[in-house]
Formats: structure tokens, sequence, C-alpha cells
């Protein structure tokens, strides 16, 4: 009932263009001629770049954000405008084209990157989280949405260099809770990546409980 009611509210359209998407896949997002013209990193290229950024066993990202308008505002609109849908749905269709990492006996958990409580008030949800629930729908694997925790509140670091963003969120981050019940690994998620200093947080503070941090997936590298 729940889904059937998400798709009263939110038909189907594209988001570059809001032509109507007749195909009935779930996972789509946008319409051909909109999604060809996307800078997307989903391939080896950036993995590559990820792991230059931030030293991770698996990196995968969807898009360049930097040189698309269209996509900008896709992380505004989830960011600022409170789209919770638009989060799952970009989630969705990452999952779709990124493989997620091999894990053999162990269980995969994504872990998304935590807001401060009153920025979380303020924007009314974490856009990471939604982001990982579409991914884990299409995955089949659990999201740990409360994993992790941020101890402070912080100005954006938008504009921030390397160096001073991983003085900020250094030890920025906290496991709530150290115990799990099966062997698993941990995969960290977020909107945008810039100099990779927040996924190397919360990898730290996963790693520092004992916690099997295998790497980290976004939707978008700045």
């Amino acid at each position: 009932m729940m889904e059937w009611g998400w798709s009263l509210l939110f038909p189907k359209h594209c988001v570059g263009c809001s032509t109507w998407l007749a195909d009935e896949t779930e996972w789509m997002i946008a319409c051909e001629p909109c999604a060809l013209d996307w800078p997307e990193l989903h391939g080896k290229f950036g993995s590559m770049v990820m792991k230059e950024r931030c030293r991770m066993a698996y990196a995968a990202t969807g898009f360049r954000l930097r040189t698309q308008a269209e996509l900008n505002a896709q992380l505004g609109a989830m960011k600022y405008g409170g789209n919770r849908w638009l989060a799952r749905q970009w989630g969705m269709w990452l999952g779709q084209k990124v493989p997620p990492p091999a894990h053999g006996d162990c269980q995969l958990v994504l872990v998304p990157v935590p807001l401060h409580w009153r920025k979380q008030w303020k924007r009314g949800y974490n856009q990471a989280e939604w982001i990982a629930r579409g991914i884990a729908r299409v995955w089949r694997c659990e999201v740990a949405s409360k994993l992790l925790s941020r101890r402070h509140h912080h100005d954006s670091m938008t504009g921030m260099n390397r160096s001073d963003r991983a003085g900020v969120t250094r030890n920025l981050y906290t496991v709530t809770s150290s115990t799990w019940s099966s062997p698993a690994i941990f995969v960290v998620v977020d909107d945008v990546m810039t100099t990779g200093a927040t996924l190397a947080a919360c990898g730290s503070a996963l790693k520092q409980s004992g916690l099997n941090w295998f790497g980290g997936i976004t939707l978008a590298l700045a």
C-alpha cells in the first residue's frame, strides 16, 4: 500500500526534462536522451578517482557533479528540499548502475553518513539515509541508519581544502554500538564526495570499534 501511495504522490517524470516515463522499470530516474548527456562515473574510472582521495577496498560513485546544472539541482532538491522520494529513487538508480562488493558469507551493511541532530531536525531527514535505502532495495542488503552518530555541529565545509576538511572531520563521528549479530562488511553511503575526508572519518570510527569498514559509495563526485 505504501509503494502504491508513493507512486500516486510522485508520478514518474524525467528529472531532466519532465517527460513522462512510460517505461515501468522501477529504478528509472530520467529519459534516455537526458541520461546519455550525464557525465557518469559508475565504471572503473570513478572508482579509481575515489580511491585516490580516500584509501578504500571498495569505492563507487554515480556521476560527476560540477559539469551538469540539472544534477546540481537534483542534489539541492534532496539536500535542502526534503525530497525523500527523489533521494530513494536516485539510490535505486545507483544500485542498478553499480555492482555491490563481493562479500562472501558476510552480511553487507550500508551505513549512511549521519547528520548532527540539529541539522537533521532542520531538514527533516537525512538524504544519505534515503539514498542508502534505494541502494539497499536493489542490492537486497541492510541499512544501519543509527550505527554512526555525529558528535557536534559544524558549519558547511563547502570551499574548504583537503587538509581543512580532514581537521574538521577528525574524531567527528562515533559508533553507537559495536556489537553485530553476524560477520558483516560495512560500506559508508553519502550524497557527494569532495575530498574523501568524511568517508575516511566514518570509516575510521567503524574500524576503531572493531567493525569491518570495506569502503564507500556516493551518488556524486565533486
